[in-house]
């Protein structure tokens, strides 16, 4: 197992599958790139995402391939972490780690902008994080959120006159035209409206108009009314992926 440090070899390596690596491709933009960590064993690549506040592993592609990295890396990962493994990837990990499993997730890519209807939205800034955060709160309490996403821009909501929806971008890399939208949310008291549509139409429209067009998501596999939302708006499924909550068995036993 080596650690590989050349943005060019791994953009190459990744653009094999642009789609089921999005956010790795995004995670090379200046932006992320001080907090990832590259290994690679054969033609086999992983990566660590070190910043706070849970550490995370991803891993994507075939078992046979990815076998034997998993083997020597899982004992050089942090203690605890989230991963993100293509199915069949957790046994390699399994003798130094217990799992929480959150289930199957799909990796869906916007194959048809045609489809998008218009939408009438704010673009959000970084003054707005007070009243984002307070939405949230009460819309999406369990969201992961980077306030730093914030400067990109492609930040969107719905007011009413406070937020009432919002999407925005989990990633967003321009130098590789690649964005992975995240933070969809819409009030409780609003939900059944076409308000989710529309944010998400939102944050589209605002990432293609900006020259970034390989745009996608995660969602989990078993929520059929975002999968429908999101493959009605031109969305296509180009992967699944577990997630898995690592703890390292001698914490546990501790």
């Amino acid at each position: 197992m080596v650690t590989v440090t050349d943005r060019e070899d791994l953009r190459a390596w990744l653009m094999r599958d642009p789609a089921l690596h999005l956010y790795e491709l995004g995670d090379l933009d200046d932006f992320f790139w001080p907090h990832t960590r590259w290994y690679a064993l054969g033609d086999a690549i992983a990566l660590v995402y070190d910043a706070p506040p849970v550490p995370a592993l991803l891993a994507f592609g075939e078992v046979a391939q990815f076998a034997p990295l998993l083997a020597e890396l899982r004992d050089v990962l942090p203690r605890e972490l989230y991963a993100h493994l293509s199915p069949g990837f957790y046994a390699s990990l399994a003798p130094r780690f217990a799992s929480e499993p959150h289930g199957v997730h799909l990796k869906m890519m916007l194959a048809d902008p045609a489809k998008l209807p218009p939408a009438a939205v704010e673009h959000l800034h970084a003054g707005d994080r007070a009243e984002l955060d307070r939405f949230f709160a009460d819309a999406y309490p369990t969201n992961w959120f980077d306030a730093r996403m914030l400067e990109t821009g492609h930040y969107v909501a719905v007011r009413a006159p406070e937020i009432v929806a919002s999407a925005g971008v989990h990633v967003c890399a321009p130098a590789e035209r690649v964005a992975a939208l995240g933070n969809i949310a819409v009030s409780p008291a609003r939900r059944g409206e076409g308000l989710g549509r529309r944010v998400t139409a939102g944050v589209c429209h605002s990432l293609l108009a900006a020259g970034i067009d390989r745009n996608g998501l995660n969602v989990r596999a078993d929520n059929a009314a975002a999968v429908a939302l999101y493959s009605a708006l031109g969305f296509a499924v180009a992967g699944q992926y577990e997630l898995h909550h690592l703890i390292a068995r001698d914490v546990i036993i501790a």
